[in-house]
């Protein structure tokens, strides 16, 4: 198998999360209580993509005995760029015809991927912040397993883990109303969690003990951690921005609360990808769940428009809302992604190699990120 069903399962609930914490504020749903989702959602996404980036570029050192920067840029760009580009490009065509407004420069950000950094930004064009993130880390961690031995790399990814919490910690200082979370230093500790589950050698002491909890019968105990720690921490984020008196709560939950999800969400990948036949792999692997996890990416970029808490139009009423971005995400998916993708590979784009490692985490990188 070169791609394993559970991922995608994985990322169909985490695009769920996002969509169910912006379907929360609309103005027929006036309740705010899955609000706290949709940064979990995007929490699972970094976790994700850390760990499937890392293990492709040590499958590719395997190979060959080195990473190819060019080629792994090439299948970042055609698998990432063309779809948020046509999407950029209908926004701004939309706001050149009056149907929607964007902000001074939002376009030049978003294309940039800069637009993390600038927080003044229009709701269509906000989401992109998460994807800017993402990009700068493609950016970056592959020269470090180009030009590093692994342990190298999992010094960084440790150093990476340990840092961004004292630097949130160091913004709050200054600033409860800075938008830290969403800048590549002060974020980038979900990645590096994922980067650190495949770097981990298999026979280690910290990759047995990660598979011990993964196996363990009372492993439903962790995603469960995860979701109460994600809620207690939203819960102290709305609560700091009412008081100053609240700080050091939040402050705990935003450093150790955060490693926590970040590692229950690690162990969580690492038990559906060892054990997709048990509950939770049957739940992730059925067809359903496999497709939206597939289209995913798209989803995530198309539901901005039509769940947008400010407009008032038929088509971001619930459920026309909903039908309207899977549509909009099939269109993406089935016309832009997928034959771009054929392309790539049909012409040797990016050196694109077969994996044959038995571990079930190698098996699924390369089909799953190239």
């Amino acid at each position: 198998m070169r791609r394993i069903p559970s991922l995608d399962g994985l990322r169909a609930v985490a695009i769920s999360l996002v969509c169910l914490s912006h379907l929360s504020y609309l103005k027929d749903h006036p309740t705010h209580d899955f609000s706290s989702l949709g940064p979990l959602g995007v929490r699972i996404f970094f976790v994700i993509s850390g760990m499937l980036i890392t293990r492709l570029l040590l499958e590719e050192r395997e190979h060959s005995g080195g990473v190819s920067l060019k080629g792994f840029y090439i299948r970042r760009t055609v698998r990432i760029f063309p779809a948020m580009w046509f999407y950029v490009a209908v926004m701004a065509a939309l706001s050149a015809a009056g149907v929607i407004a964007l902000h001074h420069h939002d376009i030049l950000h978003a294309l940039t991927y800069t637009i993390n950094y600038f927080p003044e930004r229009s709701w269509y064009l906000g989401h992109i912040w998460s994807l800017s993130v993402e990009e700068q880390f493609y950016l970056l961690w592959p020269l470090v397993l180009c030009f590093a031995p692994p342990r190298w790399g999992i010094r960084a990814a440790l150093v990476a883990i340990c840092l961004a919490p004292l630097l949130r910690l160091g913004m709050l200082f200054v600033s409860t109303q800075t938008p830290y979370f969403e800048w590549f230093p002060t974020t980038c500790d979900s990645i590096a969690m994922g980067c650190l589950l495949s770097l981990l050698p298999p026979d280690g002491r910290w990759k047995r003990l990660a598979a011990r909890i993964a196996a363990a019968r009372w492993f439903i105990v962790v995603p469960t951690l995860v979701f109460v720690v994600n809620l207690l921490r939203r819960h102290a984020e709305g609560r700091l921005m009412v008081s100053e008196k609240n700080r050091l709560a939040f402050m705990f939950l935003d450093t150790v609360g955060t490693i926590m999800m970040n590692g229950g969400i690690a162990l969580t990948i690492l038990h559906v990808t060892n054990y997709p036949r048990d509950i939770f792999g049957r739940i992730l692997n059925a067809p359903p769940v496999v497709w939206l996890g597939k289209i995913s990416y798209s989803l995530y970029l198309w539901q901005m428009p039509f769940l947008n808490h400010d407009a008032s139009s038929w088509i971001t009423r619930t459920p026309v809302n909903l039908v309207a971005s899977v549509c909009a995400a099939c269109f993406s998916y089935y016309l832009i992604e997928n034959p771009l993708q054929r392309l790539r590979k049909r012409l040797g784009w990016g050196g694109e190699r077969r994996s044959k490692a038995a571990d079930p985490l190698a098996a699924v990188a390369t089909e799953a990120v190239s």
